[in-house]
């Protein structure tokens, strides 16, 4: 029983949210352009999480492997650094995660093109495969490229264009130019989380590994993070009057969401120069919030 309950808690289930916003962002584009399958988008969503989890659990490994993961440096006591679970029994977690995420994968191909074998599924496939080796090499291995510098880049192009156009696509067999303005959208967001964090841990991760913030400077990092979080309410405002200017009712409804959260931005970066350190865990949860609501904008 205590295993178990340990064996969730690792998973760090509060994070998935932000993974799963890019699907529901997708989904809701689909259903906007009047496509919509709850098959693929049950799915695409088991997918996603189960990357993400992989993902998180894959990071722990790696972090703690490493000697980068501290009390002092996260703010918590992960399984592994209070040795309520051995590294063996997270690679086995790891395991059941990635064929989980690796079979609903390949079943949510197969049900959006009838087939495994056309060149849209191949292509599909291809992104998943490269989308499960990023998950679980982000921290673990000789050369992680999360320690590198490119986990923003990661972040950005899986849990924002892979997830949002990538569920558009899947769920519509369609892809519009268009669709990457909210895509492109959820990517800053989601690396904004990233940065944050990367910001916070500037001090324990300059022993270890190179994140944005440590090649730039907390300043410039800082600034970094106000592009990220304000670049979203500009690009969903071109998307809004492309999709919406023949419907003044739409474009009026869309455009209000955005002016109702921008408060909730310019109160995440007022917190992010105010504070450092762990006191950076404040504003990341309102940048959270703001992934959620920007992936229901669509609706």
């Amino acid at each position: 029983m205590h295993k178990f309950y340990y064996s969730i808690k690792a998973l760090r289930l509060i994070s998935l949210p932000l993974s799963l916003s890019g699907i529901i962002m997708g989904g809701l584009l689909a259903n906007s352009f009047g496509y919509f399958s709850w098959l693929l988008f049950g799915l695409a969503l088991i997918t996603a999480a189960a990357l993400h989890l992989t993902c998180n659990l894959a990071n722990d490994i790696g972090d703690y492997q490493s000697g980068n993961d501290s009390v002092a440096s996260v703010g918590y006591e992960t399984m592994l650094l209070s040795g309520k679970l051995s590294v063996k029994e997270v690679k086995v977690m790891v395991g059941i995660l990635t064929a989980i995420a690796v079979t609903a994968g390949i079943a949510l191909v197969y049900f959006a093109f009838g087939n495994l074998l056309s060149l849209r599924a191949l292509v599909m496939l291809s992104i998943g495969a490269v989308a499960v080796c990023a998950a679980i090499l982000y921290t673990i291995g000789k050369k992680p490229y999360g320690y590198r510098a490119f986990g923003d880049l990661a972040v950005f192009l899986f849990f924002g264009i892979a997830a949002v156009a990538g569920t558009f696509f899947l769920l519509t067999q369609t892809l519009p130019a268009v669709i990457f303005f909210p895509a492109v959208s959820m990517g800053f967001l989601v690396t904004g989380v990233v940065n944050i964090n990367n910001i916070r841990d500037m001090e324990n991760d300059i022993k270890y590994r190179k994140t944005i913030p440590i090649l730039i400077g907390e300043k410039r990092a800082k600034l970094y993070q106000t592009a990220l979080v304000f670049l979203p309410f500009l690009l969903m405002m071109i998307y809004d009057i492309i999709i919406g200017y023949k419907n003044s009712i739409f474009l009026l409804g869309h455009l209000s969401f955005l002016l109702l959260m921008l408060p909730v931005a310019i109160y995440h970066i007022s917190l992010v120069y105010k504070h450092k350190g762990l006191e950076l865990n404040k504003p990341l949860g309102y940048l959270i919030v703001m992934v959620v609501l920007f992936s229901l904008i669509i609706w």
